[in-house]
């Protein structure tokens, strides 16, 4: 086991933990460091992840509406990114094996891949 592997399972939650509680204090929308859309100033269009920010706010504040309108894929990705952590960090014993063989299938990645693509284009033809 190298010394990543024995760091990362403490160190991300505690990395998410601070995340989490900065963006529950500070708005995006109200402050200058939160960081600005690099593709979206190059191209004036929406990447996939515009709006993370703001959406993690509002879902920190109990607004999941209000988070749902900021970007629909990151309230969808949740979920997603929360299995896979687990699967792949925390499966000790093996008792995310089948976790793990869903998360990191093949054809699961390519649906996720296929989804976030499409959400890329829908919102900027959309707008949403």
């Amino acid at each position: 086991m190298s010394r990543a592997d024995k760091i990362v399972p403490y160190a991300l939650p505690l990395l998410l933990v601070a995340m989490c509680l900065l963006y529950a204090f500070v708005d995006p929308v109200r402050v200058r460091f939160a960081l600005p859309c690099p593709w979206k100033l190059l191209t004036g269009m929406s990447c996939p992840a515009c709006g993370f920010q703001r959406a993690l706010h509002a879902l920190l504040h109990g607004h999941f509406a209000e988070a749902i309108g900021y970007n629909y894929f990151f309230i969808f990705s949740i979920p997603y990114a929360a299995l896979a952590v687990v699967a792949a960090w925390y499966n000790f014993g093996h008792a995310f094996d089948r976790l793990r063989a869903f998360i990191f299938h093949r054809r699961t990645l390519h649906v996720y891949i296929l989804l976030y693509c499409a959400w890329w284009v829908l919102r900027n033809i959309f707008g949403i």
